[in-house]
């Protein structure tokens, strides 16, 4: 995969602008007309556009820049090589495609306002669990058909492969979540977990339940 290019650092000497009053105010307006369109484009993108009028490609993506760095949420990592806080930007489409998910992607778990009893509840649950598992082992790679999936996880038959395995793994994993959702979430934890998913599923058994070593894929 090709790494994309490095963009310019707007505090470099190349933007004096910021002592022009006019050409800053032009460079920040330019800025936030194009971070509204909602296109969240890297340099890799944007040094290949025409920049707007009055700029060049380095004033405009410096405008883009000083905008996005407004409403950007610090973490505490380092970058590496830099004693800088790693940073990153939600944007608009993001948030809100976001809350679409939120809204949208509950629709198997969704219990109707009518069916209060626990057992029934549980039913949708466990139901909501199989489906979960199913659908994000065959994004992973599982090739079971959702029929074979359903009837193993229903009737408790051992898996027959690694696929089922996987399928399996997810499902078992959700469910052992439940009853840790309000334990810390700790190394060790975590490992737990890992340990669960991978379970019989890896190359090489020993690398469940740890970090991935370096020169690992």
């Amino acid at each position: 995969m090709k790494m994309p290019r490095k963009p310019p650092n707007i505090d470099s000497e190349q933007y004096k602008f910021f002592s022009d009053p006019e050409k800053f105010k032009l460079v920040r307006e330019e800025g936030i007309k194009t971070e509204r369109e909602g296109k969240y484009r890297h340099w890799d993108i944007v040094r290949h556009l025409s920049p707007p009028k009055g700029l060049t490609i380095e004033e405009w993506w410096a405008g883009i820049k000083m905008q996005r760095l407004l409403g950007c949420k610090e973490v505490p990592l380092r970058d590496k090589g830099r004693a800088d806080l790693f940073f990153y930007n939600l944007p608009d489409m993001v948030m809100e495609q976001l809350h679409r998910i939120d809204q949208e992607a509950g629709g198997i778990v969704k219990v109707p306002d009518g069916i209060m009893n626990p057992h029934t509840r549980d039913q949708y649950i466990v139901r909501s669990l199989i489906e979960e598992s199913i659908t994000s082992s065959q994004i992973e790679g599982a090739t079971t058909t959702h029929r074979i999936a359903k009837e193993m996880l229903k009737s408790g038959r051992p898996p027959r492969d690694k696929s089922e395995q996987m399928i399996l793994n997810n499902f078992q994993t959700m469910q052992q979540v439940r009853k840790w959702k309000d334990q810390p979430l700790t190394k060790e934890l975590v490992f737990e977990i890992h340990g669960m998913i991978t379970i019989k599923t890896l190359d090489e058994s020993d690398g469940e339940g740890r970090f991935r070593r370096d020169g690992e894929s």
